[in-house]
């Protein structure tokens, strides 16, 4: 459904709303952000500063680290991705290697801004971009978009939920892609006019997977039973635990994913156990976060480190941990009010909900720490409940009854660094009542640009979707429950509150045909309504008069 439904594979958006807003930096899509999956069964090891390689031809040449670390992201979001696995993963890095040489290229002739964003060189072909020499006029992204490894590698991967769903086709909308050659496999994503070249790379490909990963269930963490404080002793106070609570600089009432420890700028900050780094780098309101995947006592556990400074970052995506080893610095970047630790403990991996990490670390003999007092109410993602007497009054209607035109005006609650991002006052208002309430979501977001869908009203800031469970699966039966409380509630208090329609389960329901009640939900011809998202199983869309 979304366009950009899984660049956040990498991270960018790791969790929920542990700071009240969408995490960015590879990049975000309204109901997408919260939970990540970057689980698989082929994992990241240590990336070497270069490897040597030979092609099917015999002609030999080396690699250096950077073009492996865009290896290891093809890798990492090809594991990610259900379906894909190793030999989708070969056929990737077969076409990065034939394409661009696992480089990041701009194209200056073409689109000099190209030259504005992170490249290894500049190519001339065509129009052509990035690492898989995607071209934005046959419709694979705009240029900011495809000088992101992270997005390019998930436009190749394609399927469902891929950026560019069903056209341009990835790899999984190629109808038996499994029974090609890998070379044909690659050829019939990229469309070259060299159809044959791809094969030559197989040798190679098969090397950097050899070399780059193992094979399991996990993110190739190491195991582990040990588990330490991410803080040394001494050096912090816990100044805000885990639950709902009003953020400090934003106002608005979310659950904190996370529980922050304050200590002085600079303060080493430490893996809680032995594991894999899975994210490195800026994302949006976390400022730089670190993510570590863990295999402790024979479970899965992801766990996030955020707010350091650029230079406070001692790890790379792939690095090996220790429990104990320093990681980063305490900092204060992203919205933060000053140097703390943001500390989120996710069992199960990162798509799975946050838990209370003070109680966690108590539970795991790190710490003695007390659990947070919201903790019986808010689980993770869920609620048991909600309260829809919060005394946040209804927006108002003119004297005849009638709702006042209004313009997406007011910065958007759910993402309020994202440029552009905006509201109109009747969105921004029952925003706040569904915060509020309690709902048991994982997260709201509001506008964007949904430029394939010409009739959204998500860019007027009128639609806002509100997740439940993890995009992209169908949601348990709790999540369910939850949803369908607030989808009730918005039928039921739709001429208060100014709802002009729900789509939620397959279903939906309008002001203008309320005496049908909840209707079939056939997609209008742009989504898929079998799958979780495109059928709004996941999320609930709201949509504003």
């Amino acid at each position: 459904m979304f366009r950009k439904l899984a660049v956040a594979a990498l991270a960018l958006v790791f969790f929920g709303p542990a700071i009240g807003l969408i995490g960015i930096g590879v990049l975000m899509n309204p109901a997408a952000a919260y939970c990540a999956n970057l689980t698989g069964n082929v994992n990241v090891g240590p990336i070497p500063d270069s490897l040597t390689v030979t092609t099917a031809n015999g002609q030999s040449f080396t690699l250096n680290r950077q073009q492996l670390t865009h290896a290891a992201t093809i890798i990492s979001i090809g594991s990610s991705i259900d379906g894909v696995g190793r030999a989708g993963i070969k056929i990737a890095l077969m076409a990065a290697l034939t394409e661009s040489t696992l480089r990041m290229l701009s194209n200056t002739g073409a689109y000099p801004e190209s030259a504005n964003y992170p490249h290894d060189g500049n190519g001339s072909d065509h129009d052509s971009l990035g690492l898989f020499q995607m071209r934005p006029a046959a419709g694979w992204g705009t240029v900011a978009e495809l000088m992101d490894p992270t997005y390019q590698a998930q436009a190749f991967y394609g399927g469902k939920n891929g950026p560019n769903y069903p056209s341009p086709r990835g790899l999984l909308d190629i109808p038996g892609w499994q029974q090609m050659d890998p070379g044909q496999a690659a050829q019939a994503v990229e469309v070259s006019a060299f159809p044959d070249r791809y094969r030559n790379y197989e040798p190679v490909a098969d090397t950097i997977l050899a070399t780059l990963t193992t094979t399991g269930t996990g993110t190739g963490s190491a195991s582990s039973s040990r588990v330490v404080f991410p803080l040394p002793e001494g050096t912090w106070v816990m100044s805000s635990p885990f639950g709902m609570r009003v953020h400090p600089i934003t106002g608005e009432r979310k659950l904190h994913t996370g529980t922050d420890f304050s200590a002085a700028d600079g303060v080493p900050i430490l893996a809680v156990a032995d594991g894999t780094v899975t994210v490195a780098g800026a994302s949006g309101g976390y400022g730089n976060l670190i993510v570590i995947e863990h295999d402790i006592d024979g479970q899965t556990v992801a766990t996030a480190y955020a707010h350091m400074w650029d230079h406070g970052i001692h790890v790379n995506i792939g690095d090996h941990v220790q429990a104990g080893q320093h990681i980063g610095d305490v900092g204060s970047s992203g919205l933060s009010t000053g140097p703390h630790l943001h500390f989120e403990v996710r069992p199960g991996g990162t798509r799975h909900p946050a838990v209370d990490a003070a109680a966690w670390l108590t539970a795991h003999h790190a710490a003695d720490l007390p659990e947070a007092t919201t903790s019986s109410r808010v689980r993770g993602c869920q609620s048991a409940g909600f309260d829809a007497n919060t005394g946040i009054a209804p927006p108002p209607k003119n004297p005849d009854g009638s709702w006042p035109a209004e313009s997406c005006s007011l910065p958007d609650p759910t993402q309020p660094r994202r440029k552009g991002a905006c509201v109109t006052p009747r969105t921004a208002t029952i925003v706040r009542q569904i915060e509020a309430m309690n709902v048991g979501h994982n997260g709201i977001a509001c506008w964007d640009p949904h430029a394939w869908n010409p009739t959204s009203d998500h860019p007027k800031g009128k639609a806002c979707d509100i997740t439940f469970g993890a995009i992209g699966h169908f949601p348990n039966k709790t999540e369910k429950a939850a949803g369908d409380r607030l989808a009730e509630w918005l039928v039921a208090n739709a001429d208060a509150w100014g709802v002009n329609y729900v789509i939620w389960g397959g279903r939906v329901w309008s002001s203008a045909r309320a005496s049908q009640g909840w209707r079939p939900y056939t997609g209008g011809g742009i989504y898929d309504v079998t799958s979780p998202t495109g059928g709004h199983h996941d999320h609930i869309h709201l949509s504003q008069r």
